[in-house]
């Protein structure tokens, strides 16, 4: 018994050793071991599985100002730091692209993603006009399209709360409070332009409203980010920006992060 044990201890520290051996050399060559993912399921037309992309250049980790700024925010989103940051990187690029445009976030919630870009845009030393729209009072426009949203949700919030955000990182801010673009959208200086629109509104007919709304006032190489793009709970998203595919005027990009990005091409 003790002879067998002897061995069965020695084999098995014999398996742990090589398989540390095995890491450290596929890790080396940019490869890496992990468990294929038994979630896979459906919802309605759609197919979804756990997504685990093997990348691992992390630059948010270097960058101070993203780390500080996310820091203070993230107990007010329900958006993970990786898509945090791209928001970020992309605020600088529609920047660059044209330093006058306005920016509009159209389901703010608690202010966390608003605190992420208004920073930014402060950092960027930028003076033009940032729009935050939610109707502060849960989700609005859930229809049939909309397979888990039946209106309502996410209202445990309160303009204050964003405001409290935003006005700490940003001065040149308005708040939009109500429906998008039904109540508010008159508030908007008609001449406005548009190089940056924030989507995360978890239901089909809201966000195509807001796509309607701004598109004729976002300039070319504008972006449109959709949150909600790729996750199970928001197939109304997803089939809306899916019926985009295709048009001569746009391009659409799935980001496995789950954001949903549209160019402006023309």
């Amino acid at each position: 018994m003790v002879v067998k044990l002897f061995f069965y201890l020695l084999g098995l520290n014999l398996y742990v050793s090589m398989k540390k051996l095995l890491i450290n050399i596929l890790s080396k060559t940019g490869y890496r071991i992990s468990r294929k993912s038994k979630l896979n399921f459906s919802v309605g037309d759609f197919q979804y599985e756990q997504i685990t992309p093997f990348a691992d250049y992390a630059p948010w980790l270097q960058d101070k100002e993203f780390t500080q700024i996310y820091s203070r925010i993230k107990d007010y989103t329900l958006v993970d730091i990786y898509r945090c940051y791209e928001l970020w990187e992309m605020v600088e690029a529609i920047h660059v692209i044209n330093p006058t445009v306005c920016f509009l976030e159209v389901g703010v919630w608690k202010g966390g993603t608003s605190g992420i870009i208004g920073r930014k845009l402060a950092l960027l030393n930028s003076t033009n006009n940032f729009y935050l729209a939610d109707t502060f009072s849960g989700v609005v426009k859930a229809t049939e399209k909309d397979t888990f949203y039946k209106g309502g949700e996410h209202a445990d919030t309160a303009m204050e709360t964003a405001e409290g955000i935003i006005k700490s990182v940003y001065k040149n801010y308005k708040i939009l409070k109500g429906i998008f673009p039904n109540d508010t959208a008159t508030i908007i200086n008609k001449d406005e332009r548009f190089g940056f629109c924030h989507i995360d509104v978890d239901v089909y007919q809201s966000a195509k409203d807001i796509v309607d709304w701004i598109w004729d006032k976002l300039i070319v190489g504008g972006v449109i980010v959709f949150d909600d793009y790729g996750f199970h709970t928001c197939t109304g998203v997803t089939r809306y920006v899916n019926e985009q595919k295709g048009k001569s005027d746009r391009a659409v990009i799935h980001n496995l992060n789950g954001h949903a990005i549209i160019f402006k091409l023309r």
